[in-house]
């Protein structure tokens, strides 16, 4: 019950920072994000930014139930269905950085849909979340996400950035 509080904590915070940022920022850019103009990259690809590069590892349809890591008797279910993606991070950097905006799956008709409430309770055991954590420049972290999407859902697609929240976005095509 102490580790749910703490990534309540720990999403209340990211989202404090993101807000922040984006109010420090003004109404943004005018600058175009190169997301749509690029075709998408296939799974086991390195997706370079300038400040990182991303490796999705794999993905997986996990159907309409996901089970607990902790408890095999609480059990989320939906209408949809959930996707587990599997992936790696490499901050190119010569600070710690921090994911503001995490990955985004983004289906055939551009919805974007982000990470469940709680996911690390739903990830394979002993597996990391983004959530919060600090990359240490010119190493690799993995993590696992799992994401609900309407059974309607195709041609699905991860929508990743780099570190910053304004950077260039671009997909990996996740074959679901």
């Amino acid at each position: 019950m102490k580790s749910r509080w703490i990534e309540l904590a720990q999403m209340m915070g990211a989202m404090l920072l993101v807000l922040a940022a984006v109010l420090a920022c003004g109404k943004g850019s005018s600058g175009s994000s190169s997301s749509s103009s690029t075709a998408a990259q296939k799974i086991g690809e390195t997706v370079s930014f300038d400040d990182s590069d991303w490796i999705v590892v794999d993905a997986k349809d996990l159907g309409k139930k996901v089970t607990s890591n902790l408890d095999e008797s609480d059990v989320k279910t939906t209408d949809g269905k959930f996707i587990q993606v599997h992936f790696k991070v490499t901050n190119k950097g010569k600070k710690e950085e921090m994911v503001l905006d995490p990955p985004k799956v983004v289906d055939d008709k551009s919805r974007e849909f982000g990470p469940v409430d709680m996911q690390s309770f739903y990830v394979p055991k002993n597996a990391k979340t983004l959530s919060l954590d600090t990359l240490p420049p010119s190493m690799q972290r993995e993590y696992y996400s799992i994401i609900e999407v309407p059974a309607d859902a195709k041609s699905l697609k991860l929508q990743i950035q780099g570190l910053g929240i304004m950077g260039d976005k671009k997909k990996v095509d996740l074959g679901i």
